[in-house]
């Protein structure tokens, strides 16, 4: 023990109490004891107190016992030095607030407390050491295997609580919540708090320190002033620095608004979580704003949610599982990434979910996880049941996605963007609500399609094993690559990522057959307009329906924030061009051919595969001929779905941006795309007259200066972090088999993932985006770090891919196989190793890219 003297020594040899200008050993004073000693000794605002020990609260006597003479002379003690004003009787036991378990909310803290009456102040601390033998904390000593040890009571001056809130110090940008008045019902989780984080880099210098993302339920404003603020981050990060752990911190402001800090204890959740942006970067591959963040993690919930009650997993486990389908994305450096820990957790409610879980990685791209093991007859029990459901929810496939393609198309039809800018505030927040409803409700018929596309694609990729493993060894040669005759197997399937690109070639055609049309192109400038208007009545309106078809689709046409083709059409003059130079160079097949080609291709090989299932394996062919319809038709049904989910994004961008223009007009808010700074919640509210808008202005640009910080930042594919934390630099850890290990710059190889079969070698065109078409070339090999399906109509103009990111199920190696294109995914800064210009040879076959 440190620090003697002062009250103790006038007690007794084994103090009775202690102050707080002193640390003493945790065994004397509890857990939160100790923290609030640790507190005053940074100089941190400390309601004033004393603490009882451990040595009184052991010699109390029960109630109707007469109190010892010691004892007794301790409360005294405590009454003169506190005064008589209200107090506030708190827990601190030994043990209680550690590093290993909270007894957040478990053992009593009584308010007010009349500090002039010494019966009430005994019964109050007699409940309180009394709530140690409380069921609720017995229960969490047995979950957590600990044991509270001993309970000193905290006795303070109870300060009016204007405000309060937590503070969690675990990353560079500090998280909190706050609510109106005292902070019990914030911790309770009776209200919906506040919620804010705090710059630590900027405490000390002229920058912004808070970043307010949402206010309380009740609208107030945040309560801290600019000084307390900065003092709240000082104090946090001492202690955190003196204690080398990270703390969460619960605060009060009084009506005079002084910052008074109540308590800091060690964050106890020691979990680490993998995150990956495997195949979700594919769609989201730029910097996201709160808009898509809050209904990307709604809808991903509700998507797994759902799928899990399709296949039969009981209400319980589901319930049971609660945080892992909440946390199923997030945002890290303002970009989204699939929690993979959490996915895991969920895929593993199904029986056998381990294999599940190794589809859904191969689906997506990511790396092999660990498995778990369970009993085989639970196991099957579980199967038996989930089999019912699957073969129910499978019963036709093809008409539950047709169901949802009318829903999004219902929706879409009810706000489209020519109808959009007459809508009232009050429709377009029934437009919020409707296109919510699909991605929630009505999105599990799409979802079915997913899952149907993985696990069949897993299960033939492991069929096709099979067959060339017993060729090997009964011919004694090597058999054919499995890769290979995959990617053969699915390929002119005729997607629908293609049928932009197909029917932009028909355009093209017309085009080019219309000489005052080519001329029209070629003299417009590069402005859609003045090519309109030169076109006649009939070339006019089928370039109109084009837009109308297919012009929602673009690079990015998920992230609500990039304008499509029909916002934009400038940006569909460049692909036009192309096109319409492709139709008039013979030596360029048209789409038609080229799917045609494939199409072939792919009954050829199937026919091959099918005949040597000879003699014995001739069992195996109805197998193999059912698998390879489902997987083909899985495929497709797949990207039908993908078609109509652009669709229903770039409508929710137009509502969106129309509420955001009526929030300009009303002088809410100083830009209509101010709107994606606003959570989708938020969003709602004001569109229904509900919020705060005099707070909006504030929140956004306070949002607006953190995702410009957060953007900035170069993030990894593939990191873990501890529970509860965001990204920064410092706070990342990447995987030992980082993705640099596929590089291998000794042979000047480039490796990656083989996508789609095939040779080729020819200028590489390093594009980053649908608007680069211009600096793209009819035979150029296609370098990108990702690409969605609004990047279709580019695929047609190359004959080669190397991607950065992506997997073999990913839609940029789906519409590869569809064209016959050589494609190499996976291929680590293959933007920055390959210079745009430079001669490369793609090998599709082997996943190898090479420099000539």
């Amino acid at each position: 023990m440190r620090g003697g003297g002062g009250i103790g020594e006038v007690l007794g040899r084994t103090p009775f109490v202690r102050g707080f200008d002193a640390v003493d050993d945790v065994a004397l004073v509890g857990g939160k004891g100790r923290s609030l000693q640790e507190l005053r000794a940074v100089g941190a605002p400390v309601p004033e107190g004393l603490i009882l020990t451990t040595a009184f609260s052991a010699a109390l006597t029960d109630e109707g016992k007469p109190v010892p003479a010691r004892g007794v002379e301790a409360l005294d003690e405590v009454r003169r030095r506190l005064g008589t004003g209200p107090l506030i009787v708190r827990s601190s036991a030994v043990g209680e607030d550690g590093t290993t378990a909270a007894f957040a909310g478990l053992l009593e803290s009584i308010f007010p407390v009349d500090g002039a009456d010494p019966a009430a102040l005994l019964a109050a601390v007699r409940r309180c050491v009394a709530s140690r033998a409380a069921a609720r904390v017995r229960a969490y000593e047995e979950a957590r295997k600990v044991r509270l040890q001993g309970v000193a009571v905290v006795v303070q001056r109870l300060v009016p609580s204007a405000a309060a809130g937590v503070l969690f110090t675990d990353g560079v940008m500090l998280r909190g919540e706050w609510c109106r008045g005292h902070g019990q019902a914030l911790v309770d989780g009776a209200i919906t708090p506040g919620a804010f984080r705090l710059d630590r880099r900027a405490s000390e210098g002229a920058r912004r320190v808070v970043h307010v993302e949402r206010l309380p339920e009740d609208g107030s404003p945040f309560p801290l002033t600019n000084e307390a603020t900065r003092a709240l981050v000082a104090h946090v990060t001492t202690l955190e620095r003196r204690r080398g752990l990270s703390l969460d911190v619960e605060w009060t402001v009084d009506p005079e608004g002084a910052l008074w800090i109540v308590q800091a204890r060690p964050i106890t959740d020691r979990r680490t979580f993998l995150w990956s942006n495997a195949n979700i970067s594919e769609n989201f591959p730029a910097p996201v704003t709160p808009l898509l963040v809050s209904f990307a993690r709604a809808g991903y919930d509700a998507y797994f949610r759902n799928l899990a009650r399709e296949f039969g997993i009981e209400d319980a486990r589901i319930a049971a599982h609660d945080e892992a389908f909440r946390g199923i994305v997030d945002a890290h450096g303002a970009r989204l990434y699939y929690n993979l820990s959490h996915i895991h957790a969920v895929l593993r409610l199904m029986p056998f979910g381990d294999w599940f879980v190794d589809s859904f990685d191969v689906f997506v791209g990511a790396g092999a996880s660990s498995p778990e093991g369970r009993r085989v007859v639970d196991e099957i029990t579980a199967l038996v049941r989930v089999i019912d459901h699957v073969a129910r929810a499978y019963r036709d496939l093809p008409a539950r996605v047709a169901r949802f393609e009318r829903a999004v198309d219902d929706a879409a039809s009810r706000f489209h963007p020519r109808e959009i800018a007459t809508m009232s505030e009050r429709t377009l927040a029934e437009g919020l609500e409707a296109i919510l409803d699909v991605r929630l409700r009505r999105w599990v018929d799409a979802s079915l399609a997913d899952c149907a596309a993985a696990v069949t694609y897993r299960a033939l990729q492991a069929l096709l094993r099979v067959i060339d493993h017993d060729d090997a060894g009964t011919s004694g040669h090597g058999a054919d690559d499995p890769a290979a005759r995959h990617h053969a197997l699915l390929k002119g399937l005729d997607v629908a990522g293609a049928w932009s690109l197909r029917a932009l070639w028909d355009l093209a055609v017309v085009v080019h057959a219309d000489a005052s049309a080519r001329e029209a192109l070629a003299a417009c400038g590069g402005r859609f307009a003045a090519f309109r208007g030169a076109l006649g009545s009939e070339l006019g309106t089928r370039v109109d329906e084009w837009l109308d078809r297919f012009g929602f689709r673009g690079s990015g046409e998920l992230l609500l924030t990039e304008p499509s083709l029909a916002e934009e059409p400038d940006r569909l003059l460049p692909l036009l061009s192309r096109y319409v130079e492709a139709v008039g160079d013979p030596s360029i097949e048209s789409p038609a051919r080229a799917f045609e080609r494939q199409r072939a291709e792919r009954e050829r090989e199937t026919a091959r595969l099918r005949e040597r299932l000879a003699g014995p394996r001739r069992a195996l062919r109805p197998i193999f001929d059912a698998l390879v319809l489902a997987t083909q038709t899985s495929v497709q049904l797949r990207e039908r779905a993908r078609f109509r989910q652009a669709l229903l994004y770039t409508r929710l961008r137009g509502v969106a941006l129309a509420l955001g223009q009526r929030l300009v007009a009303a002088g809410t808010t100083d830009a209509a795309s101010d709107v994606f700074f606003l959570r989708f919640d938020e969003l709602t509210a004001l569109a229904a007259g509900r919020g705060s808008p005099s707070e909006v202005r504030a929140l956004v640009a306070s949002r607006r200066d953190e995702h410009a910080a957060l953007s900035a930042l170069d993030l990894p594919d593939v990191f873990t972090l501890a529970a509860g934390t965001f990204v920064s630099p410092s706070a990342l850890a990447t995987p030992a088999a980082a993705a640099s290990d596929l590089l291998a710059d000794d042979d000047g190889i480039l490796r990656g993932v083989p996508a789609s079969g095939g040779r080729v070698s020819g200028r590489a065109a390093v594009l980053g985006g649908l608007a680069d078409a211009a600096q793209l070339a009819p035979g150029d090999v296609l370098v990108a770090r990702q690409t969605d399906p609004g990047w279709a109509p580019l695929f047609f103009l190359v004959k080669g891919l190397v991607l950065e990111r992506g997997g073999m199920l990913s839609h940029g190696s789906i519409l590869a196989r569809e064209l016959g294109i050589p494609s190499v995914v996976g291929v680590p800064e293959a933007t920055t190793r390959i210079s745009h210009g430079r001669a490369i040879v793609v090998d599709g076959d082997t996943g190898h890219v090479r420099f000539t």
